[in-house]
């Protein structure tokens, strides 16, 4: 992978969904009810030992690596915490729909990660283009 800075566009919306991310992760440590992903566990998976702990890990984590993608600017970060945010949010609205839970949090899901695939593809698109 090269080291060329990608535009403010591609890492300010990458920067802006680790953004959104954490706007969710961050209160639903102290209530794992506040999150949409975690307002149906009942009490038990609800805690930060159980489902909602490994939940709120994994988004975390994911915010973390994209706000380092979009801050360090380089091919590799950025495409890396794009994906991670795609995964994050298409798989969750995939599995929301199937389970019959369509509302808002499979929409926002659908939507951020349409938008992360978006910039991994300007990033590949920008990489490629500087290489030719």
């Amino acid at each position: 992978m090269d080291t060329q800075k990608h535009g403010i566009v591609v890492r300010g919306v990458l920067g802006l969904l680790a953004c959104v991310i954490l706007l969710f992760t961050l209160p639903a440590y102290m209530d794992p009810s506040s999150n949409p992903g975690l307002a149906n566990l009942s009490e038990e998976a609800a805690s930060l030992g159980s489902v909602a702990g490994a939940f709120l890990a994994r988004q975390l984590g994911l915010a973390l690596i994209a706000l380092y993608g979009a801050t360090k600017g380089t091919t590799q970060p950025v495409l890396i915490g794009a994906f991670g945010i795609a995964f994050f949010n298409l798989h969750d609205a995939v599995f929301l729909t199937a389970f019959g839970t369509v509302g808002a949090g499979a929409i926002a899901g659908l939507i951020l990660g349409v938008l992360a695939v978006v910039v991994m593809f300007l990033t590949a698109r920008e990489s490629t283009a500087t290489r030719s």
